[in-house]
């Protein structure tokens, strides 16, 4: 009968010992829009999910896009990308406890370039 307790006490300290922060940057231009979402543990670790969305109808003319985002921790892009049949690329990065760390404050901003286009999306926090 103390085992079931015992045993509850522990599993709340373990889910307790795993939370995290997570927030999410967002914004478009005219061709474009761009979302990175940020989830930070407290073993350090971090996980960018980057999602970048065509907002035109005709997908197929887009051919492959290069990206950068920055940000204060530095940046991450992807060359020769392509869109799937929704318009939509994604991109996922972790960083270990030893990167430095995007923080809600941040200035992102994105470069688009595809079709020798080129447009500039300045993400901001959702709150």
């Amino acid at each position: 009968m103390l085992k079931i307790p015992s045993l509850l006490v522990v599993l709340l300290l373990l889910l307790s010992a795993c939370s995290s922060k997570t927030f999410t940057f967002s914004g478009e231009s005219k061709n474009w829009q761009a979302i990175l979402k940020v989830t930070q543990n407290d073993d350090g670790h971090e996980e960018q999910e980057f999602e970048l969305h065509y907002k035109g109808n005709d997908i197929k003319t887009v051919g492959e896009i290069t990206y950068d985002v920055d940000t204060n921790a530095g940046g991450f892009g992807i060359s020769g990308a392509t869109l799937d049949k929704n318009g939509l690329t994604k991109n996922t990065a972790e960083a270990n406890p030893t990167n430095a760390k995007i923080i809600e404050e941040s200035e992102v901003e994105v470069t688009v370039k595809w079709n020798d286009n080129t447009e500039l999306i300045t993400l901001f926090i959702n709150k």
